[in-house]
């Protein structure tokens, strides 16, 4: 049995279940987590590269790689309007010259389109954050970095158990997308816990009822939770899909002052956690879209 795929996922486990436990605690996860197992992904893929004895001018992919990583940490203007830097510009310079060379060497070589689909993966993580489809900052650097660390399937042994039925198709459906589905898929459980709870609790109102809970007004100050009501015209609005962005506080306040005592919230969902459990879920059992293809 391979060792790497094993050590990888083990790594990859420590650090999602550890910050896991400060976004449970605190809602944030720290930007070392997601550096530390970047740059081990580049240390793995380094190995990779030595261990599959292609030509040695494959290392040079790890440099465009390392630039669009470590870039996403990097407090700066942006690239796009704004004041610019000298610096980042140099180096996303450098970064695509250095792919437009390995392009121009390799040109239709397998192997160089195959780490291709790490930068692809890490462009495609971006655009979903901000179309708000990954909803906080800490899941999409940490889907980035299991893209880094995960370029192709963790295989080993007789697992997972859904066998990957071609080479092609594990780059069709990368392995950190695999873990944002199955993690999105285990976060449906929460409109059904919470249907029973207001079942329960004698809160029976369609559809809110499946997308948050009521709680009292002093209560919601001191949770994890977005306000599901507005104050507009001087009436109480409910809303699905409260916007992050709005100011909790002052929404409180305005509930507050047209004699709100209870509301609907919903809990900001600490979505590490369950990306950590699709993480196992993904490498033991594997890809439910394979075995349809097996």
């Amino acid at each position: 049995m391979d060792w790497i795929p094993v050590l990888k996922i083990c790594i990859a486990f420590i650090i999602l279940a550890l910050a896991s436990w400060s976004d449970w605690r605190t809602r944030m996860a720290s930007d070392t987590y997601w550096i530390v197992m970047g740059t081990l992904g580049l240390a793995f893929l380094g190995l990779q590269i030595f261990q599959d004895g292609v030509s040695p001018l494959y290392y040079l992919f790890l440099v465009p790689l390392a630039i669009f990583f470590y870039d996403i940490f990097w407090d700066r203007p942006s690239l796009i309007g704004g004041e610019r830097e000298e610096m980042p510009m140099a180096l996303y310079i450098i970064a695509f010259i250095t792919l437009g060379t390995l392009v121009a060497i390799f040109q239709t070589g397998q192997y160089l389109w195959q780490l291709m689909i790490i930068p692809i993966v890490i462009l495609i993580i971006i655009v979903l954050y901000y179309l708000d489809i990954v909803k906080g900052g800490a899941d999409a650097k940490a889907l980035i970095a299991l893209a880094v660390l995960f370029p192709v399937y963790p295989a080993f042994g007789e697992l997972p158990l859904i066998h990957i039925p071609t080479n092609l198709a594990q780059y069709m459906f990368p392995f950190p997308i695999l873990v944002l589905f199955n993690a999105a898929l285990f976060v449906m459980i929460f409109p059904v816990s919470f249907m029973f709870y207001n079942l329960v609790k004698g809160h029976a109102r369609f559809p809110v009822m499946f997308f948050g809970y009521m709680t009292r007004l002093s209560e919601a100050r001191s949770k994890f939770v977005w306000t599901m009501e507005r104050v507009e015209n001087g009436e109480r609005k409910t809303f699905l899909f409260p916007r992050g962005d709005d100011d909790h506080d002052e929404m409180l306040d305005q509930l507050e002052a047209v004699g709100a005592e209870e509301i609907w919230v919903t809990p900001k969902i600490p979505f590490l956690i369950p990306m950590t459990i699709s993480l196992l879920f993904s490498a033991l059992v594997g890809n439910i879209f394979f075995y349809f293809f097996s």
